[in-house]
């Protein structure tokens, strides 16, 4: 007998519609997605029907029609939503399958990926570097234990985590240490204040061994989220490039790569201040679901509204992408997968995507995912990628 399918309770859909899911919530409809090969194909079919035409203030008959069929599906609906919110929901539907938007290409009629040789390509894994105050440097891997002190503090490693504990002292000593994580790694690290810190693929933290003064002062270049442990008389401080922010105790997403002419800062819970380090005055302060976005070439500074879950997904192992170009997925998928990529044509990298992935998925199944939409093909040989 067919396992059954679950039913997932269309608040979940409607929440997603808007922008308001939960963590929790969120990962739900990824496993729902992922949970039937029919689920994608449904979601899939709702964003064809609402793209070829069916939007909010179409008539009654087309509203009611469109709605029976998302009954049908397989959905349960709640029956308390008003008929405003029916014919919104029928029309909007948000997909989380990776369909193409707005440019397409010329398809491509041999859509086979090509492995020429080599292993196949595994997602990243637990993988730092910390180097010490007077230079020491140890690798830390998912096989390497740590136990150390330093400066007052008990550092210890299982391979996964890094955590520092402070220990009663007169007098502190101001030491720093640096978390490097490679390309194809990510590491989860615990300071003395207990602030929780996820690190991305190509990050480097540079923080002190334990915090004294009137402030908690930390140097970021790449991709951190942070878990601040609230002291609203010492202030905590992440500077990155030409960049600081200053929170008090909160919840938040820089992405602050060299390369990358933007810092965005994402900020998930509580409230922060962001500024120009150099123009004090060119500043933002973020409540939840909002974004800052400073060019760092011009020094000028933008906020907007955001599903914060895009931004913070990689720290709960999904990739989220919205309406981005195919050259920017590609930036985020070789740091993780540790692959260098090439295109066939520029204008290839200016296709665009939605999509929900699983960030430790092979990355060969992933790539197929994205040729099922048509729009491209891959060749892969060792760690190289070609696109056409």
């Amino acid at each position: 007998m067919p396992k059954e399918q679950t039913i997932i309770d269309f608040e979940i859909i409607w929440k997603k519609i808007n922008g308001s899911l939960t963590t929790d919530e969120e990962i739900l409809l990824s496993q729902w997605l992922d949970e039937h090969p029919t689920h994608p194909k449904y979601l899939e079919k709702a964003l064809r029907h609402y793209r070829e035409g069916l939007k909010p203030g179409v008539n009654k008959a087309e509203t009611e029609k469109a709605w029976r069929k998302l009954k049908n599906r397989g959905l349960k609906i709640d029956r308390t939503f008003s008929r405003r919110r029916i014919t919104v929901a029928a029309a909007v539907i948000t997909i989380l399958l990776i369909i193409p938007f707005l440019l397409p290409s010329k398809r491509v009629k041999d859509k086979s990926i090509a492995i020429h040789k080599g292993e196949p390509i595994k997602p990243g894994s637990n993988k730092a570097t910390l180097i010490l105050d007077d230079g020491s440097v140890y690798d830390l891997t998912s096989s390497k234990k740590l136990l150390i002190s330093e400066g007052g503090s008990e550092i210890k490693s299982e391979g996964d985590k890094l955590e520092y504990t402070e220990k009663e002292s007169l007098h502190k000593e101001v030491k720093y240490n640096t978390l490097s994580i490679p390309r194809g790694g990510e590491f989860f690290l615990q300071l003395a204040d207990g602030t929780k810190v996820w690190l991305n693929s190509e990050t480097v933290l540079r923080y002190p061994i334990q915090f004294a003064g009137i402030e908690r002062r930390v140097e970021l270049s790449g991709e951190a989220f942070f878990e601040v442990t609230r002291n609203e008389k010492v202030p905590f401080i992440v500077e990155s490039n030409d960049q600081s922010v200053k929170v008090l105790g909160t919840e938040f997403n820089i992405s602050s790569y060299k390369e990358n002419p933007i810092v965005y800062t994402t900020l998930v819970k509580g409230s922060v201040e962001v500024f120009a380090r150099n123009k004090p005055d060119i500043k933002q302060i973020l409540v939840p679901n909002e974004q800052s976005s400073m060019n760092k070439a011009r020094g000028e500074m933008t906020k907007r509204h955001v599903d914060p879950y895009q931004y913070v997904a990689w720290r709960e192992g999904r990739f989220v992408f919205d309406d981005q170009t195919l050259g920017e997925i590609m930036k985020i998928l070789s740091k993780w997968y540790n692959v260098e990529v090439t295109f066939d044509r520029e204008d290839l990298k200016d296709i665009r995507f939605t999509g929900n992935l699983k960030r430790y998925a092979d990355f060969g199944e992933l790539l197929k995912k994205i040729e099922k939409t048509d729009e491209v093909a891959f060749s892969i040989e060792n760690n190289k990628i070609t696109i056409r």
